[in-house]
C-alpha cells in the first residue's frame, strides 16, 4: 500500500497548517519546509491575469501535479502542456535557440514520456502555437487547459474496499471534488463511480473506517478502510459548507456565487462541525430545510474549536492570507445603519461594552512599554523586595485572569441565540472591564522585574493578544449584533488561549497544570464527539418520521443539543488555563448541565417520534455514551481543584452525575427531563 500510495501521489498523510495559529504555535520551526497549496478547488476558474499572485500559485500546483503523475495525461496532452510551459519560461519560439537538446525534458514532461524519441520536437511544435502570448496569459491558458482533465480538482485517498461477494479487501482510490465523491481505479485513476455531494445524507468516521450514506440516491452504504477518515471528512464538510454559503448568499443577497471575488469562499476550518442546522433558524424557530444535505457529524481534528456553522475565516490556500476581492460582496451593515429601540438592559450593555473597549485601547497602548522602576541594588533587601513583588504581582494577575475567564464563559452561556440575558452579559463585561487595568499594571511591573528582557517582551506581547481577543469578544456581544454566534465562540476560545499564554510567559504554568489543561480539552472533545453521534441517531429518526411537525421537533431538539455542546467546548477552552478557580469550574459545570438537559429533551422527543425499537435502542446507546463522557469530564473538573476533592450532597458536579445516570437508566422521558 505504501509503494502504491507514493506512485499514485495521493493526499494521504498530508498535514494542513491551521491558518488560525502561528507556525510556532503548531510546533513548526524554521528548519521545516511549508508548501503553499490550494486545498479547495471551488472558485479557481475565476482566477485570471488580473490576479497574478493567485494565478501563479494555481499554475505551479497544476504543473507539478501533471509532471509528477497526479493527473494522468496522454502523450499528446503532455506535449501540449509542455509547449505552454516553454512559452512561460522562455518566451516566444526562437528557431536558432530552441532546438532538440535545449530542454531538460524531466522539467517539462511526466517521467514516462521524457525519454520518448523525438518528443522534444513535438514540444517545440506546440510551443510555436503560442507566439506572442504573455507570461500571465500563458499561465492562464495552462490552468484553463488543466481544468479539462478528469482528475483536476480531485483530492485522492488510497483506501481499501471489500470485494463484491468475497471477504477480501482490495486497494481503491477515493476522490473528493467540489461537487462529488468519486470511486476510481487504483491503477489508471479512471472514474468508476460518481456520487454528487448534494446526495450525501450523512457519514461516519472512525480511526480505521469511513462510511458514506447517500440516502435514497444509493441502495446501500459505501464503506472503506482507511486511517485518513478525518481528512476525508474535513474535505467533504468544507466543500458542503462552501456550497451552503453560496446558496445562502444567492438567496439572501441575490448574488450568484462568487463571480469576480475568487477568494471569498474560505477554507472551512476542519474543526467546524455541521450538526443539521443548529445555529440558523427561521423566525418560527423551525429549522429551514434545504436541498443540499448537511452532514450530521464531523469531528474536529484537534478538538480545539466548538461545533458550529459560523462564518469562514481563512483563505482557500492553506498557508498564507492574501488580498480578497471584495467588489462583489454584499454591502456591509455599517453602510446602512438601522436604528432600533433598545431595552434598558441592552442600553446598559452597550455602555459596559463601550467602557470595556476604551479600557482595552488604553491597555494596549500601555503594554507597549514596561513599568519604570528606580535603580535596584543587589543587596539582600533589594533582592528580597524584587522576589516578593514578583510573586505578589504574578498571583494578582493569575487571580484576575481567572475572574476574566469565568466572566467570558458567562458571556457565552448567557448569549443564547434566541434568548440573551443582557443583565448577565452586562455584569460579565463589567467584570472584565474592571480587571483589565489591574492586569495591565501588574504585567508591566512583572515584565520590568524579569531578569531576561526578551521574556518580559514576550509577556507584554501575550497580554496585548489577550486584549485583542477581549476586544473581539465585546464586539460579538453587542446587542442586535448581526455577527454569527460562531464569532462569539471563536473570540471566547481565543481569550482562553491568550490567557494561557500569559500564564506561561509569567512562568506560572506548571507541567502538571498543562496536563490537566490538555486532558480537560480532550474530555470536552469526547463529549462533543459522543453528542455528535447522538445527533446522527436522531437524524435517522427524523428521516423516517412522516409527520412534518414531529420531524421538525426532532431536528430542533437535535440542533439545541449541538448548540449546547458547542457552548460546552467553548467554555472548556476559556476556563481550562484557570480551571483551579471555583468561578471557572462553576461556569463549566453549568455548561455541562445544559448539555445533559438538551440530551434528555432530545431523547424524549425522539421516543415520541418513533415506535421503532431498533432506532430507539441505537438512540439510547448513544445517549449512554454521552452520559459516560459527560461524567468523565465532570469528574476531571472536580479533580482539577487544588483543594482535596470531596463528595458532598450539595455539590453541583454530583447533581449532574446523578442526572446523567438517571438519563440513561430511566425509561420515562418526563422523568429524564426532570432529573436532567
Amino acid at each position: 500500500m505504501e509503494s502504491l500510495r507514493k506512485k499514485l501521489r495521493t493526499d494521504d498523510e498530508i498535514h494542513w497548517v491551521d491558518v488560525g495559529k502561528t507556525l510556532r504555535e503548531q510546533g513548526i520551526d524554521e528548519s521545516e519546509t511549508v508548501l503553499l497549496r490550494r486545498k479547495f478547488f471551488y472558485s479557481d476558474q475565476n482566477i485570471d491575469s488580473r490576479d497574478p499572485v493567485q494565478l501563479n500559485l494555481l499554475y505551479v500546483q497544476a504543473r507539478d501535479a501533471i509532471l509528477d503523475g497526479t493527473h494522468p495525461v496522454t502523450q499528446e496532452k503532455a506535449c501540449e502542456f509542455a509547449g505552454i510551459q516553454v512559452q512561460i519560461q522562455f518566451g516566444d519560439h526562437n528557431e536558432s535557440k530552441h532546438k532538440p537538446g535545449f530542454l531538460d525534458l524531466r522539467e517539462f514532461l511526466p517521467g514516462s514520456y521524457a525519454r520518448v524519441k523525438n518528443i522534444e520536437k513535438k514540444v517545440f511544435a506546440e510551443h510555436r502555437k503560442h507566439q506572442g502570448l504573455s507570461d500571465l496569459d500563458a499561465k492562464y491558458l495552462y490552468t484553463k487547459t488543466a481544468r479539462e482533465l478528469p482528475t483536476y480538482g480531485v483530492t485522492f485517498f488510497l483506501v481499501k474496499e471489500k470485494m463484491t461477494g468475497k471477504n477480501k479487501l482490495v486497494p481503491r482510490l477515493l476522490g473528493v471534488t467540489k461537487s462529488s465523491v468519486l470511486r476510481l481505479d487504483e491503477t489508471t485513476k479512471e472514474i468508476l463511480k460518481t456520487w454528487p455531494l448534494t446526495t450525501v445524507r450523512r457519514w461516519g468516521a472512525s480511526p480505521n473506517t469511513f462510511t458514506l450514506d447517500f440516502g435514497d440516491y444509493a441502495d446501500q452504504y459505501y464503506s472503506v478502510q482507511t486511517t485518513e477518515a478525518e481528512q476525508i471528512v474535513q474535505l467533504i464538510a468544507g466543500y458542503i459548507d462552501i456550497i451552503l454559503k453560496k446558496k445562502q448568499a444567492k438567496e439572501h443577497f441575490g448574488i450568484e456565487g462568487d463571480e469576480g471575488s475568487t477568494m471569498v469562499e474560505e477554507s472551512v476550518a476542519p474543526s467546524k462541525a455541521t450538526f443539521l442546522q443548529h445555529e440558523e433558524t427561521t423566525p418560527s424557530g423551525k429549522v429551514e430545510t434545504q436541498s443540499i444535505a448537511k452532514p450530521a457529524i464531523m469531528r474536529g481534528y484537534d478538538g480545539e474549536r466548538p461545533y458550529g456553522t459560523g462564518e469562514m475565516q481563512s483563505m482557500q490556500y492553506g498557508a498564507i492570507v492574501g488580498q480578497v476581492n471584495l467588489a462583489h460582496q454584499p454591502p456591509m451593515l455599517q453602510q446602512t445603519r438601522i436604528s432600533t429601540v433598545l431595552s434598558e438592559p441592552q442600553r446598559a450593555l452597550v455602555g459596559y461594552i463601550s467602557a470595556g473597549q476604551d479600557a482595552i485601547n488604553k491597555a494596549e497602548k500601555d503594554l507597549e512599554s514596561k513599568a519604570q522602576l528606580p535603580p535596584l541594588g543587589t543587596d539582600p533587601g533589594s533582592l528580597q523586595w524584587r522576589e516578593e513583588t514578583l510573586d505578589t504581582s504574578k498571583q494578582t494577575v493569575t487571580t484576575h485572569l481567572a475572574t476574566m475567564n469565568a466572566a467570558t464563559a458567562q458571556v457565552v452561556t448567557a448569549s443564547q441565540p434566541d434568548e440573551i440575558d443582557h443583565d448577565a452579559v452586562g455584569a460579565a463585561v463589567s467584570q472584565i472591564t474592571q480587571s483589565i487595568p489591574e492586569v495591565t499594571k501588574e504585567v508591566r511591573l512583572i515584565a520590568a522585574l524579569m531578569d531576561d528582557d526578551c521574556t518580559g517582551d514576550k509577556l507584554l506581547e501575550a497580554t496585548r493578544k489577550l486584549c485583542s481577543a477581549f476586544s473581539d469578544l465585546l464586539k460579538s456581544a453587542e446587542p442586535e449584533s448581526k455577527e454569527p454566534r460562531q464569532n462569539l465562540l471563536n473570540a471566547a476560545s481565543r481569550v482562553g488561549e491568550a490567557s494561557g499564554q500569559v500564564l506561561s510567559s509569567m512562568g506560572e504554568e506548571s507541567m502538571e497544570s498543562r496536563e490537566l489543561h490538555d486532558m480537560l480539552l480532550g474530555l470536552a472533545k469526547a463529549v462533543a464527539n459522543t453528542t455528535a453521534a447522538l445527533v446522527l441517531k436522531a437524524k435517522s429518526i427524523a428521516a423516517v418520521t412522516e409527520d412534518e411537525a414531529t420531524r421538525n421537533r426532532v431536528i430542533a431538539a437535535a440542533s439545541q443539543c449541538a448548540l449546547a455542546t458547542s457552548q460546552l467546548v467553548a467554555c472548556a477552552r476559556v476556563v481550562a488555563p484557570t480551571i483551579q478557580s471555583p468561578a471557572c469550574r462553576e461556569q463549566l459545570e453549568a455548561a455541562a448541565r445544559e448539555v445533559a438537559k438538551a440530551v434528555a429533551h432530545l431523547v424524549e422527543v425522539c421516543n415520541e417520534a418513533t415506535d421503532n425499537q431498533q432506532l430507539r435502542g441505537d438512540l439510547m446507546n448513544a445517549a449512554k455514551d454521552v452520559s459516560k463522557t459527560l461524567a468523565e469530564l465532570l469528574e476531571h473538573i472536580k479533580l482539577s481543584s487544588r483543594e482535596k476533592a470531596r463528595r458532598v450532597d450539595d455539590n453541583p458536579v454530583e447533581e449532574v452525575l446523578v442526572a446523567t445516570d438517571i438519563l440513561v437508566s430511566a425509561s420515562d422521558p418526563q422523568e429524564m427531563i426532570r432529573q436532567a
